[in-house]
């Protein structure tokens, strides 16, 4: 029977700290990879910093804040630590300014991914920042990539770029769902995030088509992602089409295994017109105003569909909720003590 065990995790935070001693404890926490220093003489006051990595066996996701400092990596350094990764940084806010190789300059912003060889110098100036990075020894790296340097020292891709675009969505989603991720998952997710990432920072034919099923994965969730924000706007294939840059016959696969994607877009509204009938808080909207709220153009239309969705009236669904105290209930998570320290992992991924 597969392992259901979940993924190690580990929490590193400042916060429970007195001011004063937070910044060297932050110091501590990531001179496994990096030297820092304040940009001033002394940090902020105010200065705050945590990690919330995860392991998944080959390679490690961290979950960073951190306030205003200098990252190093000197030539010194390299040569006497070893690290011997690649370290992804996707900055989801703030960002940097700096220099790779002792000579290139740089610049990354909010949206923009980056990668580091840490087997090569950098010196960067951070502004207060919220990164997900990825930790990749070469040698895991080198089988999705074909080669073992791919000369990725200070690659940038912008927000807004298609590529950018397609990774950043990925490591959202793989953050996403990393609470759900299991053990005996761990390889093929590792697989999965290093193909994705041979195809965006080095696209070629061959690592196009070896991470195909994550690129049509991202579309999809990209495309379900917008379709839950405009469900009020029109939303049929031609619009789709023509937002997400696709043709008919892509969008009409990609929604194949839930429906077609007009079944789906539909099961959507439902669903959404439903919530906010039950919901208290909306019990002065007309039915035919919810209905408009999410894509519906005819109230007798909506109530026809709803009726066959759920078997109920959309006004049966708002006398249930007048009838009924909603209460809101919360589960205690799972949170067991840290199963390793951030620092012993990137060491050990050197063995």
């Amino acid at each position: 029977m597969p392992s259901t065990a979940t993924l190690p995790s580990t929490v590193f935070a400042t916060n429970h700290l007195a001011a004063e001693e937070r910044f060297e404890a932050w110091r501590s926490s990531i001179s496994v990879i990096f030297d820092v220093a304040p940009m001033g003489r002394e940090p902020p006051g105010d200065f705050q910093a945590s990690v919330t990595a995860s392991h998944l066996g080959a390679l490690l996701v961290g979950d960073l804040h951190f306030g205003p400092q200098q990252f190093s990596r000197g030539s010194p350094r390299v040569a006497r630590d070893g690290v011997d990764h690649y370290l992804v940084q996707w900055y989801r806010s703030g960002g940097f300014v700096g220099q790779h190789d002792d000579r290139a300059d740089m610049a990354v912003h909010a949206g923009d991914i980056t990668v580091f060889d840490l087997g090569r110098t950098q010196r960067t100036y951070a502004q207060p920042s919220h990164v997900l990075s990825l930790v990749v020894p070469r040698e895991i790296a080198a089988e999705s990539f074909g080669k073992r340097d791919a000369n990725l020292h200070g690659t940038v891709l912008r927000q807004g770029t298609a590529l950018g675009g397609l990774l950043s969505d990925y490591l959202r989603s793989l953050h996403h769902r990393l609470p759900d991720i299991t053990l005996a998952e761990a390889p093929a997710v590792v697989q999965a995030t290093t193909q994705m990432l041979a195809a965006c920072l080095r696209p070629s034919r061959h690592t196009l088509a070896q991470a195909r099923a994550e690129v049509q994965g991202v579309t999809l969730e990209r495309i379900q992602r917008h379709i839950a924000q405009n469900l009020a706007t029109p939303l049929g294939p031609d619009v789709l089409c023509h937002r997400f840059g696709i043709s008919r016959s892509m969008l009409y696969r990609l929604f194949e295994p839930l429906g077609g994607v007009a079944h789906y877009v539909q099961q959507r509204r439902l669903l959404r017109a439903f919530h906010a009938l039950a919901s208290p808080a909306n019990r002065r909207l007309r039915v035919a105003e919810v209905a408009a709220r999410n894509g519906f153009l005819s109230e007798a239309h909506f109530s026809r569909t709803f009726r066959a969705a759920f078997g109920l009236t959309p006004s049966d669904v708002r006398a249930m909720a007048a009838g009924t105290s909603v209460g809101a209930a919360s589960a205690a998570g799972n949170v067991g003590p840290s199963t390793a320290e951030y620092a012993d992992w990137v060491r050990a991924l050197q063995v």
